[in-house]
């Protein structure tokens, strides 16, 4: 497979004027993608392999390669690395097997090469900084002295290491000071710790228990195939924003000539935001997120005061309370009913909520206040469900987002059978690779550290991952492989 591959920008990045004949790139891909799939990643070990191991010896040709020049390879060269996994995608496609018709997009998460203890606050480093500086200035003035007095117990090798040690623990300091200040000055949210080895992770909650620095690796797999179309890597954890670059990415790989062609994405309820919902006309993608229970709120006519049976089962929100305690949750905002036309909400009284005022949130989308009339809510049977203050003077309120209209139309879409019955098909299609890669590759933390190196090792998992699926879809080249 690797011999139909185009290596030239490769070999473009190789000097030919000094040293030795350089190893041909699909040789050392060749190891590198055999390793993972044989669950060997770290480039000693595939050093090792090299030497003891007969079928990593035949796929190298004999040949011996450091571990150096293997780490250097799998994260120095990124345009290389993709240019390899869309051509990987498109022998797929000659192939017949990447059918591009049904999209799953979503993300994980990964262990970042960080100790969870290695985090501290923005107002530590600023502190952990100071203190560093003055020791560093105290060691220099010990060493000048040391040395202008001839001290003969004076122990240079150790003030060295001393040095360097300090050295080390400041750059890391500077280095994560530095991912704040990138932080402050694009105007996101500042984390409440960042980690100190690899600053540019993000603290974040593992499906193991606790908390970890991590990254949030993405996948937009085909359906039909079950092969991964497009792979990125966020330091954050808002992949939804990512989710139409991902198609977009798609689209240019692959859909060259078609790129207007509908496609129908599956994807979880994370990425129903009203941002995602609203592109999807203009993108040409049939959407396709959870349902939810059906909304017993959706009647005929908004203005009529819902059906008494019907109150009991309007969504709330809060916990469920325990048996003997007193049930204080209020409704939830889908059982407050939006009419486009006339900007309004409608209770499930049938009492109108007229927009107020605007804002901008943290991320600096608009955001509306709907408000409805005191006097509607003084008197009102269900007024505790929509309160949580019994003695609020002020009629009841909602605030909702720019494309509060796409997201209503979205879910009332949703709530039909086939809809229903097109999303089931997500969990089989965007979880398996990220099971296989975890359980069968044995991936659970990033060997490398910093964003760059980490979405480079992410694509040779991905790589790895539809080579893998590709001689599961066709045997004839599994035999081919076996030396």
């Amino acid at each position: 497979m690797l011999g139909k591959i185009d290596w030239s920008n490769w070999e473009a990045s190789y000097d030919l004027t000094k040293g030795q004949p350089p190893i041909h790139p699909r040789v050392i891909a060749g190891v590198i993608l055999c390793g993972l799939l044989k669950r060997v990643r770290t480039s000693r070990a595939l050093e090792e392999a090299l030497q003891f191991r007969l079928d990593f010896r035949w796929l190298a040709e004999g040949r011996s390669i450091d571990h150096s020049t293997i780490a250097r390879f799998r994260t120095s060269n990124a345009g290389a690395i993709g240019d390899l996994f869309v051509q990987i995608g498109l022998i797929a496609q000659q192939m017949g097997h990447l059918t591009l018709r049904s999209l799953g997009y979503d993300g994980t998460r990964l262990r970042a090469s960080n100790r969870r203890s290695g985090t501290r606050t923005p107002d530590e480093l600023r502190q952990a900084k100071k203190q560093l500086t003055a020791e560093f200035e105290e060691h220099r003035q010990a060493v000048e002295q040391a040395q202008d007095s001839e001290d003969e117990i004076f122990d240079a090798a150790a003030a060295a290491d001393k040095e360097e040690q300090l050295s080390r623990q400041s750059q890391q300091i500077d280095s994560a000071l530095a991912e704040l200040e990138r932080i402050q000055s694009e105007g996101k949210k500042v984390p409440d710790r960042l980690p100190i080895t690899d600053p540019q992770s993000r603290i974040a909650k593992n499906k193991e228990g606790g908390f970890a620095p991590n990254y949030n690796p993405t996948a937009t797999v085909d359906a039909d195939s079950g092969l991964i179309a497009a792979a990125d890597v966020i330091s954050g954890i808002d992949e939804q924003s990512h989710m139409h670059g991902a198609i977009d990415q798609v689209r240019e790989s692959f859909m060259e000539g078609d790129r207007e062609r509908e496609v129908q994405v599956l994807a979880d309820g994370l990425m129903a935001t009203g941002e995602n919902i609203a592109a999807c006309k203009d993108k040409h993608v049939d959407f396709y997120t959870p349902a939810g229970p059906e909304n017993p709120a959706y009647r005929k006519d908004p203005s009529q005061p819902i059906a008494a049976e019907k109150i009991d089962r309007l969504p709330v929100r809060g916990k469920k309370p325990k048996k003997g305690e007193q049930d204080e949750r209020t409704f939830d905002k889908s059982a407050f009913l939006y009419d486009a036309e006339a900007d309004v909400y409608y209770c499930p009284m049938g009492k109108t909520l007229e927009r107020k005022s605007r804002r901008k949130d943290h991320t600096g989308a608009e955001r509306f206040l709907y408000r409805a009339d005191k006097r509607d809510c003084s008197g009102c049977s269900l007024r505790t469900k929509c309160f949580k203050n019994s003695r609020n003077q002020y009629g009841g309120r909602i605030e909702c987002g720019v494309h509060e209209q796409a997201k209503t139309s979205h879910t009332r879409r949703m709530q039909r059978d086939c809809s229903r019955t097109k999303y089931a098909l997500r969990a089989a299609v965007t979880e398996r690779p990220f099971a296989l890669i975890k359980h069968h590759f044995g991936v659970r933390e990033f060997l490398v550290r910093g964003l760059e190196k980490v979405r480079c090792e992410w694509q040779w998992l991905c790589i790895a991952h539809n080579v893998h699926r590709l001689l599961c879809l066709a045997p004839h080249l599994a035999r081919a492989c076996v030396p």
